[in-house]
């Protein structure tokens, strides 16, 4: 499959709002999969999410028009049953309060977890014991075949070792360094700033859209830059007039903060960010790991 197949969307093509909507979906969840996988969250835990940020959207639409939510209405927008609208609402976002229910792990995690959590795996110290990679009793295969629904071994350990989860030992065993598989450039503090900006970003673009006659100010330039070695002195311009803005801004807002009181105050956020749609040189890649072959003892 090329790379022009897997970007394009499977929503038919034609000219009304739902299929474009379909499309800048598409668009938008691609790199918040990415996000969300790096992070150690599963496809299940997505599908959540986005239930649970349906109905606090329209619940929010009807206490905004009609002072009251129904609940029989959120279920007729979205389709969700009444019931777990209820346990949406009721846990008012707060994982703290929310149903206990089993959670959906990645299969990696879930993999990860029994092997932390069960004593056949785990050594006298209730550490996860160093695995062999194949064969019967305690090992890496009869791990992923109990805990990995179906999932080939090798499959399994490939992914592992990318996300730095597991080592791979001489005379083919491994050993587990985390109890989850997670990108490790990705840190709690730059998840909470992304989820903000992105936040904003998108809030912004929606009103925009909604309310074309009132917008909310929001600037775009578009360009090309011919020659990649130009590149570093353009991010390096950017930055430093962007940093100059910010700051002149800044001080404006903390004047104007000081001549209002906090209670009739607006919330206000400005964010500069450069795009670029390809950072790397064109025709060059990163090098190719080649892929140790493990063997079955006979």
């Amino acid at each position: 499959m090329t790379s022009k197949q897997l970007a394009g969307s499977t929503w038919p093509k034609g000219g009304d709002a739902r299929s474009h909507a379909g499309d800048a979906i598409l668009q938008i969840l691609e790199p918040l999969a990415g996000f969300a996988i790096d992070s150690g969250l599963s496809v299940s835990d997505l599908q959540a999410l986005f239930r649970q940020a349906a109905v606090k959207h329209v619940a929010l639409r009807q206490l905004n028009t009609c002072d009251r939510v129904n609940i029989s209405g959120i279920a007729a927008t979205t389709g969700i049953p009444r019931g777990e609208i209820s346990r949406i609402l009721k846990a008012n976002g707060s994982q703290k309060d929310a149903p206990r229910k089993k959670p959906h792990q990645k299969s990696t995690n879930r993999i990860l977890t029994a092997w932390y959590e069960q004593p056949r795996f785990t050594n006298r110290n209730g550490q996860p014991a160093d695995l062999k990679i194949f064969g019967p009793g305690a090992t890496f295969e009869t791990l992923v075949k109990a805990y990995g629904r179906g999932i080939p071994p090798r499959a399994v350990l490939d992914e592992l070792v990318r996300s730095k989860a597991v080592e791979v030992l001489p005379r083919q065993r491994i050993r587990a360094k985390s109890p989850v598989a997670v990108d490790r450039g990705i840190s709690p503090r730059a998840i909470r700033e992304f989820g903000d900006r992105a936040h904003e970003l998108l809030s912004t673009m929606l009103v925009n859209m909604s309310s074309p006659e009132t917008p909310l100010f929001l600037a775009n330039i578009i360009g090309a830059i011919s020659s990649t070695d130009a590149l570093p002195l353009f991010r390096k311009e950017l930055s430093g007039k962007g940093a100059e803005f910010l700051t002149e801004l800044q001080e404006s807002l903390a004047q104007e903060a000081g001549a209002r009181s906090k209670s009739n105050s607006t919330a206000v956020s400005v964010t500069v960010f450069c795009h670029e749609s390809c950072r790397e040189k064109p025709g060059k890649r990163p090098p190719r790991v080649r892929r140790k072959n493990f063997r079955r003892e006979t």
